[in-house]
């Protein structure tokens, strides 16, 4: 699939519905007037069709006449759970009709921060709502992890960021608890500072890495959430490693191009913000919905099952 960006990139906050890609289909088809169990049906002069993944709504087709904006509104709220996409969905496309009219296709599309809509060729309005889905070999192997079986939850992450610390608060123990502890899942911690706005952020990532050669990321990596970015040598001390090797490793940024090759990895991934929370090859539409994560680990669970 190739991925182009236009000029204008729909954003939008989730809603609560539960009538959205990786959720029962069921809700999906209730929210349109479908009948139950339907693969495909019409809607205001289009056509529908939906494809599952262990049990989840996966993937939503619309084709549809030219110009059926509203019918492809109601869509694209259902498939992504929210009703506020609608007007901009319809003022965007209007807008930007003649340009996809003459782009190569498929014109890949974001939407809200974990969908992207597929534009595709034919007659009409054509287009597919899928997961934003990367394959493994999109991610590096740093070995910032906890537990040793299951799908892979991978975190990015900045030490300044105060929703980075509120997830190491709330959610973090819960997925712990409830995935990797369980063997279903194992957690992976990547960098992402985001220097524009925290100045502190990448010593702070740096300040980890060090020590991490003394075989103690997870406890550094749990002060600076705990106590804030800043005062590494105490930290260190607090956490039993060698100051001087510790002193010596962060005063000449040993690890500086390594936690700016796992920012630019999340940018080249499309993250613009932390935390961002994969699961398997999903990102997350929201890393603090704890019960989501079960869902897209038995949706990640199926494709590696295609896989084999």
């Amino acid at each position: 699939m190739k991925i182009r960006r236009l000029a204008i990139f729909l954003s939008v906050l989730l809603g609560l519905a539960a009538a959205q890609i990786s959720y029962p289909t069921a809700s999906f088809l209730k929210a349109l007037g479908a009948e139950p169990g339907a693969t495909s049906f019409e809607y205001k002069g289009a056509e529908v069709s939906v494809s599952e993944l262990a049990g989840y709504l996966y993937k939503v087709s619309y084709r549809g006449p030219a110009g059926s904006y509203e019918a492809a509104a109601d869509v694209l709220a259902a498939a992504i759970g929210d009703e506020g996409i609608k007007q901009p969905f319809i003022d965007w496309i209007k807008k930007n009709q003649q340009k996809l009219d003459e782009a190569e296709k498929p014109v890949t599309v974001g939407v809200g921060r974990a969908f992207f809509m597929v534009i595709e060729d034919g007659p009409g309005l054509n287009f597919q709502v899928i997961p934003y889905q990367v394959p493994d070999s999109s991610f590096g192997d740093r070995g910032r992890v906890i537990g040793d079986s299951g799908v892979y939850i991978r975190e990015y992450s900045d030490f300044e960021c105060p929703y980075c610390k509120m997830f190491y608060e709330k959610a973090l123990p819960e997925i712990e608890k409830r995935y990797v502890e369980t063997g279903k899942a194992r957690f992976e911690f990547n960098h992402f500072p985001l220097t524009e706005i925290h100045k502190e952020s990448l010593n702070a990532a740096m300040a980890s890495e060090c020590a991490a050669d003394q075989g103690k990321f997870w406890e550094y990596h749990d002060s600076l959430f705990k106590n804030g970015a800043g005062d590494y040598a105490a930290k260190a001390g607090e956490a039993g490693l060698d100051a001087k090797k510790f002193g010596e490793c962060l005063l000449s940024g040993k690890h500086r191009q390594d936690v700016l090759d796992q920012r630019q990895e999340a940018i080249n991934l499309g993250l613009n913000g932390t935390p961002s929370v994969f699961v398997g090859p999903f990102l997350l539409p929201n890393p603090f919905d704890i019960d989501a994560y079960q869902r897209y680990i038995a949706m990640a669970q199926a494709l590696n099952d295609q896989d084999k």
